[in-house]
């Protein structure tokens, strides 16, 4: 399952992505939105991809005056959070 959630207060609108995946171990955390990056365990060995979705998400949301964020456990599942300003 995967859940959306919105918020918003005078200054930012922030979105957040939950899933109830594999998570993400703290140390891929802190390199999630590199370029290239990928995560590497058995369980992803057969999961294609080039490694710049989130890095692109970072560089768009970043440019927009904004900011991007995982939370994470293995295991458990994942939260992906981006804020951007609301307009002035």
């Amino acid at each position: 399952m995967i859940e959306v959630s919105c918020s918003s207060d005078q200054a930012n609108i922030q979105v957040s992505i939950k899933d109830e995946g594999m998570g993400i171990k703290e140390e891929d955390q802190k390199r999630l939105f590199e370029r290239f990056y990928r995560i590497s365990t058995s369980h992803r060995e057969n999961i294609s991809g080039f490694g710049i979705g989130l890095y692109l998400s970072k560089e768009i949301v970043e440019r927009h005056g904004g900011k991007i964020w995982v939370e994470s456990e293995s295991g458990k599942g994942s939260i992906f959070t981006f804020a951007l300003p609301a307009a002035v």
